[in-house]
């Protein structure tokens, strides 16, 4: 516009240069062009003179957003990967947000919009802190679609989940010891990578075993570890778990359980207790143990033999199974050595086998001898004859004779073990017994 006033105020300087010319020729000439000029300049100076047109739009004015613009979040127990979402009500700037956004704990994260561009989702490009107060926020001043800033700041705020943990329980306790045929419970807090369980667990002193999962729709995860062999009695063990992944791929912290076995089970005494000389014949025979015993494997595991000859006999059970009775089924032998023996087959309650094999042996009483008479004793000549006899021919008094001692020796030793005694070796009755039974009378 400027250009063009300037060309025509230019206009009239050329005609006047023009004009002069031919004003040197004629008088009515220079009269007329004088009057033209005028009216030219005056036509000129008017048009340069003219404003341009102007066209005015509203504005409209950039507000920014109240706070029923956009949402604050909160939750727990968030996995560690689980993306969170800000939701807005209006269309926002994704730049202008990823420029206003902070994450605290600092964290890697992705931004990803729907496509109305109303809900923005933040995901953590590994995985979020665990067990720990995470902040995601908005600045106040990220910008909408339209301009429009945000008047306070939007938030998500979220706890994750606890760390993954492990806890081992021995399944077969006694007091502060386990049996040694005890299996380990492990359990977990949340889902495991199984592969990772099977290379995880061990004992030490190391023990060959196999692991068995629990059923996942039982609630937690358990996984079963049953020694191949029973354990060593009366050893220190320690059960491990380590390297144990959870499904987010963390390592789980190690856990490991201290654990003493039972001690093996050993023989206290025997009864008759060994090398003990001139035991009756129908004595009962016992072994005493240090603990409670299987019955199965301990009744076979014991055997006793008279003269090298087994005794049979039946088994009985005292004083809360740690006592075995034997009792045979005759009278044992007169004079015999009788063996008394429990091998190592024989296990306690709790599966511990014994110690070591027990061994006991006895001596019965030997065969009684009758006494000698000290004088010959005398038989009454009958009338009429001269010899010893009876019946009607000769006679003698009961006991009389030379076999009447022996008699006598005889029947005494049957009244002894008749009412509840017992024959020593020199011929005498042990005891006066105590069975209420009329002792037998010669007759």
């Amino acid at each position: 516009m400027h250009q063009a006033a300037v060309s025509l105020l230019a206009v009239p300087v050329f005609i006047a240069i023009y004009v002069g010319t031919l004003v040197r020729r004629s008088v009515m000439a220079r009269a007329g062009l004088a009057l033209g000029l005028a009216i030219a300049l005056g036509i000129g100076v008017i048009g340069a003179g003219e404003p341009a047109l102007i066209t005015a739009t509203p504005v409209s004015p950039i507000l920014p957003l109240a706070q029923a613009e956009f949402s604050t979040t909160f939750s727990t127990d968030r996995g560690l990967a689980t993306p969170v979402t800000i939701k807005f009500s209006t269309a926002m700037d994704p730049g202008s947000v990823a420029a206003a956004l902070a994450v605290d704990p600092p964290t890697q994260v992705d931004l990803s919009w729907n496509a109305s561009g109303t809900t923005v989702t933040i995901a953590p490009r590994g995985r979020w802190s665990v067990g720990t107060l995470h902040t995601i926020t908005v600045q106040a001043g990220a910008l909408t679609r339209s301009g429009q800033p945000l008047m306070r700041p939007a938030r998500a705020a979220f706890l994750t989940r606890d760390a993954t943990t492990a806890s081992i329980v021995a399944t077969d306790r006694i007091g502060t010891r386990v049996s040694v045929s005890t299996s380990f419970l492990v359990s977990f807090a949340r889902p495991v990578v199984p592969a990772t369980v099977l290379t995880a667990v061990r004992l030490d002193p190391p023990a060959a075993g196999t692991i068995e999962a629990s059923d996942p729709t039982e609630g937690p995860t358990h996984y079963l570890f049953v020694p191949a062999a029973p354990l060593q009695p009366d050893v220190a063990y320690h059960f491990v778990v380590s390297g144990v992944r959870d499904l987010d791929g963390l390592v789980l912290d190690p856990v490991s359980l201290a654990i003493q076995t039972t001690t093996a089970p050993t023989v206290v005494r025997f009864r008759p207790r060994d090398t003990t000389q001139d035991v009756a014949r129908d004595a009962a025979i016992s072994i005493r143990f240090t603990e409670a015993m299987d019955r199965v494997s301990t009744t076979r595991a014991f055997t006793a033999t008279a003269g090298g000859k087994a005794v049979t006999g039946t088994v009985s059970w005292a004083e809360s199974d740690t006592v075995l009775i034997f009792t045979p089924s005759a009278s044992l032998p007169f004079g015999t050595t009788v063996a008394m023996d429990v091998s190592a087959d024989a296990k306690s309650t709790t599966g511990v086998r014994l110690g070591a094999p027990g061994h006991g042996i006895f001596q019965t009483i030997k065969t009684p001898v009758a006494p000698k008479p000290t004088a010959k004793p005398v038989v009454p000549k009958a009338a009429g004859g001269t010899g010893s006899g009876s019946g009607s021919g000769g006679g003698s008094t009961v006991g009389g004779g030379s076999w009447g001692a022996v008699e006598t020796y005889y029947l005494g030793l049957m009244n002894c073990t008749r009412t509840g005694g017992w024959v020593t070796s020199s011929g005498s009755c042990s005891s006066p017994g105590g069975r209420n039974v009329a002792a037998l009378k010669l007759d």
